[in-house]
Formats: C-alpha cells, structure tokens, sequence
C-alpha cells in the first residue's frame, strides 16, 4: 500500500541533479512535485503538521523511555510485490549474550547472493523489527538479495560498546555461515541510519579482516559531541534555508535534534561515562586518517532539514580529502527519519531502491 501516486518515483529521479559544495559533488533528490527550492515535501509537510500536538504535550511532560520505544505515529507499509521469506534466529555474542537476528529472502535462494547487515537508528535507545520489516523486505524483494537485521542491544539497559559488540558479531556471523544463509561471503554491505549509521562506522573500525565492502550511511550520527566544542566545522541555522511558511516547521525539527545534544544536563543514556563522545567509535568525524583509510566505498545519504547533516557533510570531506571512493546524496524537503514512513514517503521508497541498487552493484 502507497499513499502517493507511483510518479513521483519517476519523477523525483528525472528532477534528480548534481551540485559542487566546497569542492565536493553532491547528488540532489529535489521534492518531486514542488519547483520551488528550500521547502518542506508536501507529504513530510502534513505529517510535521499532525505532529505538533504530540510532541508539545510529551516536551510539557519530559523525556519517557517507554515513548520513544512506542512510536504508533510512525507508521509504515509493505510496498512488496512478491513473497519475502522472513526468519527469525538468536545468535550468541562472544559466549555472554544472544540477540535476535532476522533474515530477509526471496524465495529464490538456490545461489549465493549479496547482503546487506542492517543496523536500525532510534538514538541507540529505541528501535526494532517492528518499525523497519517493510522496508527490510522491499530492500530483499528489489535487490534479490539477502537483507539481516538484528536486534542490537538497547540503552540504558546495555551502554556502549554493547551496540556495537552485537553489530561486528553479527557481521561475523553472517561471514562465518554465508554458505548456511545463502549468502556470498565477498559481497557484504552495511547500512545503518541515524544512531545505525554511527554504529556502520564503529564495525568498519573493527572490522580487522576487511569483511565489509561498501557502506551506506543514512543521515548519520556521524558527530555525538556538542559541535560549539570543536572547531572541525561550523554549525549554522544559515545551511538550512526555507521559505518563509514553513521556516518553524523546519527549526522545529532541527531542534528536537539539537537540543538534545546541546543540553550537558541530560545523561547520556548510551555513554554512561564509559568513555565522552569524542572517541571515534561513537563520533566517526573524530578518527585518525589512519582510521578512516581504511573505509571501504562510502555513501552518505542525507536530508535537507536534518541536525546531523553537517557532521555527515564533514565526513564526506575527510574522505573525499583521503581520496576514497565516497558518494554524497541529499534528500532536499526532508527531515531526519523520512526512512521510518515507507508507503507514505516517496523518498522512503526511494532510498530502499538506492539501498537495493548498490547492493546488486557489489
């Protein structure tokens, strides 16, 4: 089920073109059925606007656990056309823990195929099957391949570095038993947005025996430190221009970002003092060239209206400066998490085509 016409697909990738940003080339995704620059997608629009109410009354109320793990606002759909087999297992983790693990396939899986490990955003704190099995199954229907998704571990329960213990395991799982899943051990790609893309980066650091072979960060945790701290970039409300009737709704969603990483007096619920943000294994943008040499071909996708997208665009420097193979994609009319509405998002449909794209490409 979609609830915009299937033109629009078509449409936002004719409209689709390239700008040069300091130096570095940077594929636009325009809103597809609005010529004008610097506005909010009619469809982000209307659901920011629905919105409103229910993120006044939780600010009113304070920070709740338990309300951004149950997000029945997001709401997604399943745009497959064909059967995609679904499997749930536990795997162990370093002989201390099992996590749940699902694999997504099409029924056609008599060769080895490409796959991708999926590691879900929601801010290290939230997320699951449930918000991300539609577009894990259009991802494996578009690329006939194999997608998995595990079910990292959360904080506060668990700190850092649990998360990220779960995801390099999984990718050795996957490695370990590619011939058992079906999978093609030389063609392994990681994805992962927001809080997820932090943790893509943290596994290619530890991932010693060059397992993964493209990455594809999706408007990226790339930098958990307060920005005004460093002086690697420059913040500024100025990178982000909008027309003046939807300039609130814009800041607004910048800030619920922003002012959670701004305010030193809520803890940390992933660090927990284990270590401060500034460790390249929670900010990527604070590596060594040393450590970001050893990327494998990167892409980062993200969205116009987005907190976190400068940080991204810093990392896209740093690589693009090292003279590895990066791409940079933006979503223009878009907010942080358009991935989370598939079948009500044009760009959330087309970012799994991008997904299921570079996938075939390995």
């Amino acid at each position: 089920m979609k609830y915009y016409d299937d033109m629009l697909i078509k449409k936002l990738n004719d409209k689709t073109y390239t700008i040069n940003k300091d130096g570095i080339d940077i594929i636009i995704k325009p809103v597809p059925d609005d010529e004008r620059d610097h506005v909010i997608d009619p469809r982000i629009l209307k659901v920011i606007k629905e919105k409103e109410k229910l993120f006044a009354e939780n600010s009113k109320k304070g920070y709740s656990l338990r309300k951004e793990r149950h997000r029945p606002d997001k709401k997604t759909y399943d745009i497959t056309n064909q059967q995609i087999d679904c499997e749930e297992t536990l795997i162990n983790v370093n002989k201390t823990h099992m996590i749940d693990v699902y694999k997504f396939s099409p029924l056609d899986n008599n060769q080895p195929k490409p796959a991708l490990l999926y590691l879900h955003g929601g801010g290290f704190t939230a997320g699951d099957i449930s918000l991300f099995e539609n577009q894990m199954k259009y991802i494996s229907e578009q690329s006939q391949s194999i997608v998995i998704f595990p079910e990292y571990r959360l904080a506060p329960e668990t700190p850092f570095p649990g998360a990220i213990d779960d995801a390099y395991a999984t990718l050795q799982w996957m490695h370990e038993n590619a011939e058992k899943l079906g999978i093609d051990p030389s063609k392994i790609m990681v994805a992962g947005d927001s809080a997820g893309g932090s943790l893509t980066c943290a596994t290619v650091l530890k991932d010693s025996q060059q397992i993964i072979k493209k990455i594809c960060l999706i408007y990226p945790g790339c930098d958990c430190t307060d920005c005004h701290d460093h002086n690697l970039y420059t913040w500024s409300y100025d990178e982000y221009p909008a027309i003046e009737e939807h300039l609130d709704y814009t800041r607004g969603r910048i800030n619920r970002i922003k002012n959670n990483i701004e305010n030193k007096e809520l803890p940390n619920l992933y660090l927990q003092d284990k270590v401060t943000p500034y460790d390249p294994l929670v900010s990527v943008v604070h590596c060594s060239d040393q450590q970001l040499l050893k990327f494998p071909d990167t892409i980062v996708v993200s969205a116009q209206y987005d907190y976190l997208r400068l940080g991204s665009d810093y990392l896209v420097k740093r690589l693009n400066q090292l003279n590895k193979d990066v791409t940079s994609i933006c979503y223009n009319g878009c907010d942080h998490g358009f991935l989370d509405m598939i079948g009500t998002y044009v760009q959330a449909e087309d970012l799994c085509l991008l997904l299921a794209k570079e996938l075939t490409k390995l």
